[in-house]
C-alpha cells in the first residue's frame, strides 16, 4: 500500500509539473536591451578609494561611449563594504549587437577620452595599474530584463 501511494503522488507530481511549465513568448519576454554586470571584490580598506578612482577611468570611458551612442547607460554600484563582492559595474546596451567590439570603435573612444582627459592621462594609467594590488573580478554577466504577459 506504501509503494502504490508513492508511486500515485510522484505521478500526481510530474503530472503538475509538466503543467506548470513557461514557455519563452508566449508566459515571458526577454528584452532586446541587455545589460553586462560584472561583480568586482575589493580589499575592504580599498573600497572607498577604488570607487574615487574609478571615476577618472572606467566612469571617464564610459562616460565617452554613453556621448557616442554606443552605450544607453552605465552605473556603479556598492553593497556593503564588509561584504564581497562589493562593487558591481553596469552596463546598458540597445540589443546584444551593440557589444560587438571594433577596432574603429576603440581607436575612437580612445581619442576622445584622451582629448577629454588628457591632463590626467599619466595618473589614470598609474591608478588602473595598481587596481589589481586590491581588487579581484569576479564575474561578468549579460542579463536581459524579463517581463511576465
Amino acid at each position: 500500500m506504501k509503494y502504490v501511494l508513492g508511486f500515485l503522488i510522484s505521478v500526481l507530481a510530474s503530472i503538475v509539473s509538466i503543467n506548470a511549465s513557461a514557455e519563452i513568448w508566449e508566459d515571458y519576454d526577454l528584452s532586446q536591451e541587455v545589460t553586462e554586470l560584472t561583480v568586482v571584490k575589493v580589499k575592504p580598506n580599498y573600497v572607498d578609494g577604488y570607487l574615487t578612482r574609478l571615476e577618472g577611468t572606467w566612469v571617464n570611458s564610459m562616460q565617452v561611449l554613453k556621448d557616442q551612442g554606443v552605450i544607453k547607460d552605465f552605473a556603479v554600484w556598492a553593497a556593503n563594504v564588509a561584504d564581497t563582492p562589493n562593487v558591481f559595474l553596469t552596463v546598458t546596451y540597445e540589443n546584444m549587437g551593440a557589444m560587438q567590439q571594433s577596432a574603429e570603435r576603440y581607436q575612437k573612444m580612445v581619442a576622445e577620452v584622451t582629448k577629454r582627459y588628457e591632463s590626467n592621462q599619466e595618473e589614470n594609467q598609474e591608478i588602473s595599474q595598481g587596481y589589481e594590488d586590491y581588487r579581484e573580478i569576479i564575474d561578468r554577466k549579460v542579463l536581459s530584463r524579463v517581463t511576465y504577459k
